[in-house]
């Protein structure tokens, strides 16, 4: 892996973007939350073609570096207590905490209500909400599961077990000799559409392992908007990734 500086005229200034040439077909460009940029080439790639298309793609690279600067600017509170909202499966959820002689958690519509003998101990309150928040999502993310299995079903393959932890740049990964999905923690946080999206595209790996030209035939036939849940997810979802 090679680094390439790019110099952009707005306020991102100079960017460090990651060169990595691989055994790939077509070229990847892609800028992450945090504002890291990586580049997947080919082999046999020029430096020069290389500099080149990052000059012609500079005008999209600060778009989107800007973008999720905004995005950071604009995250909800990171620490859980009264009065701070969250986004559960796209909604905006409202949270109270208030002390009790037990530990419960119970959501009802818009709003969480969270007890606690330990309600002034913040550390406390977020392992709390951490264990609950992992306990909803796991089971909302195997009902998921369990409804688009059947899709991957009729070609033999066994119904996939479920791991759910946070990552920080992959909504969703496989793994194909352990026959298990993984999901992001905050994948909770984004519509239905998208969290269909996510699981859709894991389980077609079982039957395409790569990106290819079949895997994404495959996501159109079975979800001919993936597209546009993609969209959302990558530019929308993100600004609520943190608590």
């Amino acid at each position: 892996m090679t680094i390439r500086t790019l110099y952009l005229t707005g306020r991102a200034g100079q960017v460090e973007i990651s060169v990595e040439r691989k055994k790939i077909k077509n070229v990847r460009l892609k800028v992450f939350p945090d504002g890291t940029v990586k580049l997947s080439v080919p082999y046999g790639v020029s430096n020069q073609w290389i500099d080149k298309y990052l000059i012609d793609k500079s005008s999209w690279i600060e778009k989107s570096l800007d973008y999720f600067a905004e995005a950071q600017a604009h995250e909800f509170e990171t620490l859980i207590r009264s009065g701070v909202s969250t986004r559960i499966l796209g909604r905006q959820i409202r949270i109270t905490v208030s002390p009790s002689s037990s530990y419960r958690i119970e959501q009802k519509e818009d709003h969480i209500y969270i007890q606690s003998p330990a309600s002034n101990e913040q550390a406390a309150v977020q392992r709390q909400f951490e264990r609950w928040w992992q306990k909803q999502c796991k089971l909302y993310f195997m009902e998921v599961i369990d409804r688009l299995y059947p899709i991957i079903a009729k070609y033999g393959h066994d119904k996939p077990g479920l791991q759910v932890r946070k990552m920080k740049t992959l909504w969703g990964s496989c793994s194909i000799s352990k026959r298990k999905i993984n999901l992001n923690y905050y994948l909770y946080k984004a519509p239905p559409p998208c969290v269909e999206y996510v699981v859709l595209h894991e389980l077609a790996h079982f039957l395409y392992p790569g990106h290819n030209k079949d895997f994404y035939e495959f996501l159109t036939v079975h979800m001919p908007d993936w597209k546009e849940r993609k969209r959302i997810l990558d530019h929308e979802v993100v600004k609520g990734l943190r608590y």
